[in-house]
């Protein structure tokens, strides 16, 4: 384990915490926090479940961390809206697929540190089951996806992280 995992926040403390980030790293593209140099971002990471099995997407390059790396879908937190809401966004723009609120179940945040990665990331981990299998259509910032089971998961080249946020995601099934 190359990595090592801490204390998150909660959610209700992440409009704070991002009024911060705004003073300190300025906008993106005129509307975002702009993480390009920064130490540490908030992020969510979406395990995306239907009939047992994860959906893996593999990363794209040109992205601000683990290109080439198989993941779940995630994205920046870098406005203030429920995590949730992120995730539905986050699954919209880069899978195509649109989700209820009541479909995503959110755990507990941490902090994860992985050297091989540009920054630390305060993770929100979670959970999207669906009922249907989706129709995925890929934006840019993926080149391959595949569903798969848990247990295959080190088959796939992925950060050694991938597999705790995952198993933090299935926990709350």
């Amino acid at each position: 384990m190359n990595y090592t995992i801490s204390e998150g926040i909660e959610e209700k403390e992440l409009k704070l915490w991002l009024e911060k980030a705004l003073k300190k790293y300025g906008l993106y593209k005129g509307k975002y926090v702009n993480y390009t140099n920064a130490k540490i971002a908030p992020i969510v990471m979406c395990t995306v479940v239907y009939e047992g099995k994860i959906l893996l997407v593999k990363r794209g390059y040109g992205l601000a961390d683990a290109e080439g790396y198989w993941s779940t879908v995630n994205g920046f937190i870098d406005e203030p809206k429920p995590v949730k809401e992120i995730a539905k966004q986050e699954i919209k723009e880069e899978l195509s697929v649109s989700v209820k609120g009541f479909q995503i179940k959110m755990g507990n945040s941490y902090t994860l540190k992985n050297p091989k990665e540009k920054r630390s990331y305060i993770v929100f981990p979670c959970l999207v089951s669906l009922k249907e299998k989706p129709a995925i259509r890929l934006n840019e910032e993926h080149t391959e996806f595949i569903w798969i089971k848990r247990s295959e998961l080190a088959s796939y080249e992925n950060l050694d992280d991938l597999a705790y946020a995952i198993d933090c995601a299935l926990s709350l099934m």
